[in-house]
């Protein structure tokens, strides 16, 4: 139960990288290490059939050797990130415990962020995004995604991001930070012809 709460906080972390469109270095990053769960040790055959499952790569087997034992490597192939977005999850990795040289960390990041690349984000509109949109881009938890949409539906569409400072159980300095990736647009639908 433990090793399954500590993947599932990586990828909370990786997904609230990429939503915040992280920018961190690895040599200077502040996060607090997390209470660290027993590390998997794999033998080398079984290292080896996890990297086969991997794009080819100078780093493909440093990189499955150093987040193998938190998680399967293979979820890095569920995201698209900026080369920004990958220093953010392994600057996260680190704060979560991974253990590497900052060269292997350097590597490990051109690695991702070469195999598993993605554009710049776009803005997302709070008036219709879903909850995985708003847990992912907007990186509110699942029960304030659940308060957001909860709030929208009773009270309408929100005009400006402000109009969401005061929605009960969704923290506004979240929206705050992740300005640039957010907006309020308004649909409305032509007038119906008689």
């Amino acid at each position: 139960m433990k090793a399954h709460a500590a993947t599932s906080m990586l990828v909370a972390v990786a997904i609230t990288a990429w939503g915040a469109g992280a920018v961190a270095t690895i040599a200077t990053s502040q996060t607090p290490a997390a209470p660290q769960a027993p590390l998997r040790t794999f033998t080398p055959d079984e290292l080896a059939a996890m990297a086969a499952t991997m794009p080819p790569g100078e780093a493909r087997d440093v990189t499955v050797r150093v987040c193998a034992p938190c998680h399967e490597p293979q979820r890095a192939a569920s995201l698209r990130l900026t080369r920004e977005g990958w220093e953010g999850v392994v600057a996260k990795m680190v704060g979560l415990g991974a253990r590497a040289s900052q060269e292997e960390l350097a590597q490990i990041t051109a690695y991702l962020s070469t195999n598993f690349k993605g554009e710049a984000p776009k803005p997302i509109n709070l008036n219709s995004a879903t909850a995985v949109e708003l847990e992912s881009v907007a990186g509110l938890l699942r029960k304030e995604s659940a308060a957001l949409i909860a709030w929208r539906s009773k009270n309408g569409p929100c005009k400006s991001l402000d109009d969401l400072k005061n929605v009960p159980g969704v923290p506004f300095a979240k929206i705050d930070e992740r300005r640039d990736r957010l907006v309020c647009i308004v649909l409305t639908l032509p007038p119906a012809k008689d």
